[in-house]
């Protein structure tokens, strides 16, 4: 028997559906500024709590200075512990003097110009940092209670029984799928290791639900208690079955416990893998090339299905490869729903290396400072894809080909690349802190 349960309790910091090029989902920072805590002003500290310690617009401007350059603020953390020390010094010594001067704010325009972007920035900071939040502007338990609200379609955070039941062998999984019609690959996974993919489109075309499980051995007989299946719904019709303008993506990660009689899902709330900090576009693309690794069957209702699985036409996983990156690329930008604001994010970045040509927050979301820098790092660099380059892409696959070689032309063209994109990504870094000093910094308080 499959169980389902919700668990409100502390989790610990999960990567949230993290994938390379991936349909699902970060480090030092640039800059020279000092990381020792920042002591406040006498004014704020003399101030009484019912006043605003700053009144005239030079106070403000010394404000804004004093923290703008902090090297704190471009430091992701979706896949290791967040700065809590660092967190507590925004929301007190920041925070804390914005939400008092709040009046004094808005009756002073040159006042609330100049703080603007700072006081769109923390909250978003703060979300985007926090130890039990998936880093949206609402808190968890709100977030994953509207995904099955009245206007949602039904049974779509529902990940299937039959899956859940073939739990933990890999090979099970895969089995599963091909025997239910569900559509599916193993590749290399940018976590180390191999995951596996599986697609399931509803019937009425409301919703397409992507599980990805990140884990999972090909022949292990058990897992860890909280072995994490990640799970995205792509949101495409209302409850009423009216198409939405634009898809609307709803994370979750489940965990997978083994219960009596098989395995149970547990949805805990208390999750903190920031989901924007590698989809700002949306959905992310799987690895768009033959990795070491790569393995897909034809499934029930497709020409050369066969239940064990043993027969597959050649080059089969590629094509399915080719086949649900098409279906990703086809969702487009999605709406948020107001739980991002991608502009209070931080200013664009990259537009000097190129990279605002198609992240320009329309054809693809835009990169700022909440954006992983680990997933930066392997488009760019590990990859080669970043900015995209066939060429490139085509010797790096052919060089991880088990007894591929390379001519001495190919490999010094490939060694080439690597120089040079890593040098794009530490130019990326690099800007990262002096782009968000100046983005704060950019309005006068006169």
């Amino acid at each position: 028997m499959v169980f389902m349960r919700l668990v409100r309790q502390r989790a610990g910091s999960l990567l949230l559906l993290l994938g390379t090029s991936a349909a699902f989902a970060c480090e030092s920072a640039a800059g020279s500024a000092p990381n020792a805590p920042i002591a406040p002003t006498a004014a704020i500290v003399a101030a009484p709590e019912s006043s605003c310690p700053l009144e005239t617009p030079e106070q403000w401007r010394q404000f804004l200075e004093r923290y703008a350059g902090d090297a704190r603020w471009v430091k992701t953390c979706e896949d290791k512990t967040c700065d809590a020390a660092y967190s507590r010094l925004v929301e007190d010594e920041i925070k804390g003097v914005l939400d008092r001067c709040e009046g004094f704010i808005a009756a002073h325009p040159p006042i609330a110009r100049c703080t603007r972007n700072l006081r769109d920035f923390v909250p978003t900071f703060l979300a985007q940092h926090s130890a039990d939040s998936y880093g949206f502007t609402v808190d968890n338990h709100t977030y994953l209670t509207a995904q099955e609200a009245a206007d949602r379609p039904s049974g779509m955070m529902d990940p299937p029984p039959g899956l859940v039941a073939a739990f933990p062998r890999r090979i099970d999984v895969e089995s599963a799928s091909r025997r239910n019609g569900w559509k599916y690959i193993t590749h290399d996974s940018a976590l180390d290791g191999v995951r596996t993919f599986v697609f399931i489109p509803d019937p009425e075309g409301r919703f397409d639900q992507w599980m990805l499980l990140n884990f999972l051995k090909k022949d292990q007989p058990a897992i860890d208690p909280e072995t994490p299946m990640s799970f995205i719904a792509v949101q495409k019709k209302d409850a009423a079955g009216r198409a939405l303008a634009r898809p609307r993506l709803h994370f979750r990660d489940y965990n997978m416990v083994p219960a009596s009689g098989g395995f149970q899902l547990d949805l805990v709330e208390d999750r903190n893998g920031k989901c924007y900090a590698c989809h700002a576009s949306g959905m992310r693309q799987l690895i768009p090339r033959r990795t070491r690794v790569l393995d897909a069957r034809p499934v029930k209702g497709e020409a050369g299905y066969e239940s064990s699985g043993r027969a597959a036409p050649p080059d089969f996983a590629y094509g399915r490869l080719q086949e649900l990156n098409a279906t990703i690329r086809s969702y487009g930008m999605p709406e948020w729903e107001g739980r991002i604001v991608p502009a209070h994010h931080g200013p664009a970045l990259g537009g000097e290396l190129g990279c605002t040509t198609c992240h320009d927050g329309t054809t693809r979301g835009i990169l700022t400072v909440s954006t992983s820098i680990r997933q930066l790092k392997q488009k760019i660099y590990d990859e080669l894809a970043m900015p995209p380059a066939a060429s490139f892409v085509d010797l790096l696959e052919r060089s991880e080909r088990p007894g591929a070689t390379l001519s001495p032309e190919e490999r010094a063209t490939l060694h080439a690349a690597f120089e040079a994109h890593q040098k794009l990504n530490q130019a990326f870094d690099a800007s990262r802190l002096p782009e968000l000093r100046r983005w704060l910094l950019e309005e006068s308080c006169r």
